[in-house]
């Protein structure tokens, strides 16, 4: 009798088990959003300034300028024809369809913010989802009496061999130091005084 009701419990568990086991397949979904581009392949073109271009070298016929800037400093003032998808919303289902759509058109998105490090962080995410037709416009944007200025921005150049700093350095050769060895004190004996005996009394 006890084993006809451990074989019930145990059969119970497994039928349970198998239940959470289907359930849990069932109900799993991908990311929606997956990296295409591994972090070596994004940090390479990173370190160069391709994904830059200037104002001046934009191509109006090929080229949508997306301001990357928040809602509010967009409504302030914006460069002429550009469209705001800020960064905190460039994974949203909008947005991702917009650059496919410019990516499927074969056009160049080219995201600007107040300078190119705030823009920085929409194009790596972008790159590494595998869209590359995006830039970065090389430019610093800023209000003055609300009207927008756009400057060219002085970009640092990279540095040629950036994985070169992470060699280990080779030692320098240590200069040998002999050991001095010091000289043994020379012992001072002191010389014993004598006494000097008193003059013994005659008689």
């Amino acid at each position: 009798m006890k084993e006809l009701e451990k074989t019930k419990r145990i059969s119970i568990s497994t039928v349970l088990f198998i239940l959470v086991l289907i359930i849990g397949v069932l109900t799993f979904k991908q990311p929606k959003n997956v990296y295409k581009k591994t972090h070596g392949e994004t940090l390479k073109t990173f370190t160069s300034t391709n994904y830059l271009v200037d104002l001046d070298a934009v191509d109006e016929q090929n080229s949508v300028l997306i301001d990357v800037r928040s809602k509010y400093d967009y409504a302030r003032s914006h460069i002429k024809n550009a469209i705001n998808l800020p960064t905190a919303e460039i994974l949203d289902n909008e947005s991702i369809t917009a650059f496919k759509d410019l990516k499927s058109e074969g056009k160049i998105a080219v995201l600007y913010g107040k300078n190119p490090n705030e823009a920085n962080s929409a194009w790596m995410i972008l790159y590494q989802l595998g869209f590359d037709n995006i830039k970065i416009l090389n430019v610093a944007a800023h209000h003055s009496e609300n009207n927008l200025l756009v400057i060219k921005y002085d970009l640092e150049k990279p540095i040629p061999k950036y994985m070169d700093i992470f060699k280990p350095i080779a030692p320098e050769k240590v200069a040998v130091i002999k050991k001095v060895t010091p000289k043994p004190p020379i012992k001072v004996v002191p010389k014993k005084k004598k006494k000097k005996r008193k003059p013994e009394g005659g008689c």
